[in-house]
């Protein structure tokens, strides 16, 4: 038996290179109107295919009816990143980091609604943390998911969690998503995230995320340590430590 002819059809490219032409359009654009110009297709064609992208994950839009790139567009830019060069770029703020804080230091990269530890630096305590390099760890449940987390509409943080759930990893991981909504809303205010063991028992996280040129959160850096050696009293100056080197490494590969 012959194998089936799979050469798509002129129809189909048609409609694969409008869906694509919208989707490139949705980066520099977010409004209808715009898109519609940029692309040179009618309302009514750009606004189906929107509705087929954001039904996918492509895009999404938010309550001002404008247009974004959504969950998968962030996805594959990640998967398109250079970690090592990320790496590269990030190791003298992190050990900068350590310095300061003398804890153990982890930079994350999210790739397939996970965190993968894309380089750890192992604090001057005599304790060793579970994570190694290459691991992946929830988005839910660490300091630096939770800041990528942050940068998302709570609908896009329920999408993400309708397809990875939320296994309960330690007594303190969020349960439920309004506990881990009210957790990112405090998290947008303050400008950092805190892991309270929620993926290692007797752990204490600060994390912050780091972003492209775009502006948009593709990972993070965080410090940990054991809970009585990050205390409340230790808190504001760990953070301000974390979110400042998360600015310079986010600084640093914009202007790679």
């Amino acid at each position: 038996m012959a194998a089936p002819d799979m050469t798509p059809s002129p129809s189909q490219l048609s409609a694969l290179l409008k869906g694509l032409s919208v989707l490139e359009a949705v980066m520099s654009n977010d409004r209808l109107s715009d898109l519609s110009r940029a692309t040179g297709l009618s309302y009514s064609t750009v606004h189906r295919i929107l509705a087929d992208l954001a039904e996918g994950g492509w895009v999404y839009q938010d309550e001002d009816r404008r247009y974004h790139p959504g969950r998968k567009m962030h996805a594959i830019a990640g998967l398109l990143r250079d970690d090592a060069e990320i790496v590269r770029q990030a190791r003298p703020h992190m050990e900068r980091l350590r310095q300061r804080t003398g804890m153990t230091v982890h930079l994350g990269v999210v790739h397939a609604d996970e965190v993968v530890y894309a380089a750890k630096l192992d604090g001057y305590g005599s304790y060793r943390m579970l994570s190694r390099v290459g691991g992946s760890v929830p988005l839910y449940s660490t300091s630096i998911g939770k800041a990528v987390l942050a940068q998302f509409s709570d609908e896009e943080v329920q999408q993400i969690l309708q397809r990875t759930g939320m296994r309960q990893i330690t007594p303190g991981t969020h349960r439920t998503l309004g506990s881990l909504l009210a957790d990112l809303d405090a998290t947008r205010k303050r400008g950092w995230a805190i892991d309270e063991g929620e993926n290692e028992v007797g752990l204490r996280c600060v994390g912050a995320s780091i972003v492209d040129a775009g502006g948009r959160a593709f990972g993070g850096v965080s410090v940990s340590a054991l809970e009585f050696e990050m205390p409340n009293s230790r808190l504001a100056p760990v953070a301000a430590d974390v979110t400042e080197a998360a600015r310079e490494i986010s600084a640093s590969l914009s202007a790679a």
